[in-house]
């Protein structure tokens, strides 16, 4: 990692932290945060600084199953209207999102929006795309799996990143 790049992932470090995110350090550089979702529960998001850039990345949802046309079409024309983010997929055929955010944008706000952002698309995207890709049948409720008691409390309430 270049010295500028290394002072960008501090200054992404330090306003993760800021936003009470508690980033893990990830092998190699970068940040590791989790975001709470209303449709997939937990969200992984990886974050890391480049020379100008911060690239951030998640796994949306793996291989569609069938109606791959339907799908990716569906996800093409989201992208067009998603600010930041774009749907995107891997040589398996996985689906992500990914998003950039260049260096003289980077602070706790535009941070806690873009990451604000990504959670909004997943939770307007989600059960769309598992019913067009995945046999799934019309009367079956798709929610998120239960929240994990100890990180969340009892009652699986999700902390608000910036709630005094």
């Amino acid at each position: 990692m270049s010295s500028s790049a290394t002072l960008l992932n501090a200054r992404l470090g330090e306003c993760l932290s800021d936003m009470e995110l508690s980033p893990a350090a990830r092998l190699g550089g970068g940040w590791s945060v989790e975001l709470p979702s209303l449709k997939r529960g937990a969200v992984g998001v990886g974050l890391l600084a480049r020379e100008r850039t911060v690239r951030m990345a998640t796994f949306f949802m793996r291989a569609p199953d069938r109606d791959h046309v339907s799908v990716y079409r569906r996800l093409l024309e989201r992208n067009l209207q998603m600010t930041y983010w774009r749907f995107g997929i891997d040589a398996a055929g996985d689906l992500f999102l990914a998003a950039h955010l260049d260096d003289d944008q980077l602070s706790a706000a535009s941070l806690d929006a873009v990451l604000g952002l990504l959670v909004t698309y997943i939770d307007e995207s989600y059960e769309t795309i598992l019913r067009l890709g995945f046999d799934v049948p019309a009367h079956i409720r798709v929610v998120a799996p239960p929240l994990d008691h100890d990180a969340w409390g009892p009652r699986g309430d999700a902390p608000v990143p910036g709630d005094a």
